[in-house]
């Protein structure tokens, strides 16, 4: 972003951003338009360029704002707790995940938008972003404890963090029908409590 865009007032910012999010969240990178973004921010497209340089860093920079507003927030969970992490990699997962569906209900547009970030046919964004989820996760579960591990930590890794899509996939799909916040988190533990059993069996040496 342009230093311009660090000139703005912060409501107008916000703006700017909710505005990005939605239009990424609803239509993805691909189909996704300026003309869109400019439309719900209420701003004009020549005025949007004096902030951004191009649809492209507009789109990193708000994946970026998007990761860091979760993590910001699990961290912050986190430290109110004033209890360490669990260093066990399936404990943390499940604690993380219990304090997340908090903020995936509070904010499903973000969840929107991280989901689509999924399948991005740009080959040099997508590993912008790549990095960018791999930087924020490995912040919260890089330090767990591999002692007992029966494959690499990095492929037990890229397993959570396919599973963390996994279930915001599942949430998505749940909160079209299901409106009690009470029954969407339930499942949403269940689902976690089912992938980490399946994990636990297979993921760890023996203590014979």
């Amino acid at each position: 972003m342009k230093p311009t865009f660090d000139n703005l007032s912060e409501k107008k910012k916000q703006r700017i951003i909710t505005a990005c999010i939605e239009e990424f969240g609803e239509h993805g990178y691909e189909s996704s338009s300026v003309d869109g973004i400019v439309k719900r921010a209420g701003i004009s497209k020549g005025g949007l360029y004096e902030y951004v340089s191009s649809k492209e860093e507009l789109f990193i920079f708000i994946v970026d704002y998007t990761y860091s507003r979760l993590y910001d927030y699990l961290k912050t969970r986190v430290k109110a707790e004033m209890q360490a992490l669990p260093g066990d990699l399936l404990d943390r997962l499940k604690h993380i995940s219990e304090l997340a569906i908090d903020f995936y209900i509070d904010h499903p547009e973000f969840v929107y938008l991280i989901v689509r970030t999924s399948n991005l046919a740009n080959e040099r964004i997508a590993s912008s972003i790549q990095n960018i989820f791999r930087d924020h996760f490995l912040g919260l579960f890089g330090d767990t404890d591999t002692s007992r591990l029966r494959y690499p930590k990095e492929q037990i890794l890229e397993l959570a963090m396919w599973l963390l899509l996994k279930t915001r996939f599942d949430f998505l799909n749940e909160i079209k029908t299901e409106k009690d916040p009470g029954k969407i988190k339930q499942d949403y533990m269940d689902n976690w409590v089912f992938y980490l059993g399946v994990m636990r069996d297979g993921i760890y040496l023996s203590l014979k």
